[in-house]
């Protein structure tokens, strides 16, 4: 997460948890908790502002490949069919100043909100933001993360926050299975977090962008956002599935 806003209490920073991430992953467990943890990452990074290294990552089909060594390993179906993988690709059609103009205008830009807003406060009904608030922080500080107000990205409810930490958790989750602790309430928290949260509006937040970029002919990076956000929706609808199954077993 963005450490002007947030830091690991608890000590555990990134590197530390790359170490955890390679060691060998023998188990099956192992290596399906490693590749949420890196979905979540992965989903977060793509909605940070796409500068020259990130552009690059996905011109040169990094985003592709880490995405089929990602899904290979998940607990569930939410591989990536071939047709999928090519929209989630920059137009040729852009230069470097077009995909950053696209996110600008979609994400960022715009009179009071813009035209497709990162946070959840903006997408779920009547909500009370102050709620929301307290309840994501209680989250956060619960599993050793303190938050900070920082602008208006580092809202407790941006949508990379969101992502973060579940990124982070289900790394605790690994290194609990490592370790041969239980896993039980790591799980259950994740499961609420979603439901609380992410399940309540990433799949509004991807109606949002396809119909933004629906008005506007031929807008190419809105074309590239457009599929994140379906993944995004479509990664958090299993994930919950997914968890809320195991907590049946």
């Amino acid at each position: 997460m963005n450490q002007a806003a947030v830091d690991m209490a608890n000590g555990y920073d990134d590197a530390q948890m790359a170490a955890f991430r390679s060691a060998e992953l023998t188990s099956d467990a192992d290596k399906q908790a490693a590749a949420r943890s890196d979905m979540y990452a992965l989903m977060a990074d793509l909605f940070r502002y796409p500068d020259k290294e990130f552009q690059a990552f996905v011109r040169n089909g990094e985003l592709r490949d880490a995405l089929v060594g990602i899904t290979e390993n998940l607990p569930f179906a939410c591989a990536l069919s071939d047709g999928e993988t090519e929209k989630l690709q920059f137009s040729p059609l852009l230069d470097e100043d077009g995909v950053e103009a696209g996110f600008i205008r979609l994400f960022e830009a715009g009179p009071g909100d813009p035209p497709c807003p990162l946070i959840e406060g903006k997408y779920v009904k009547d909500s009370n933001r102050r709620a929301i608030f307290e309840d994501l922080i209680r989250f956060y500080n619960h599993f050793g993360l303190s938050y900070a107000e920082g602008a208006h990205e580092d809202r407790p409810d941006h949508v990379i926050y969101e992502m973060e930490f579940m990124h982070y958790i289900c790394f605790l989750t690994l290194r609990a299975g490592q370790q041969e602790k239980s896993i039980e309430d790591l799980l259950l928290a994740q499961r609420d977090f979603l439901k609380h949260h992410l399940l309540k509006w990433a799949g509004k937040l991807a109606e949002r962008v396809a119909e933004v970029v629906n008005d506007i002919p031929e807008d190419y990076a809105g074309t590239f956002y457009t599929n994140v956000a379906r993944l995004l929706a479509r990664f958090i609808e299993a994930d919950y599935a997914y968890l809320n199954e195991a907590q049946t077993r």
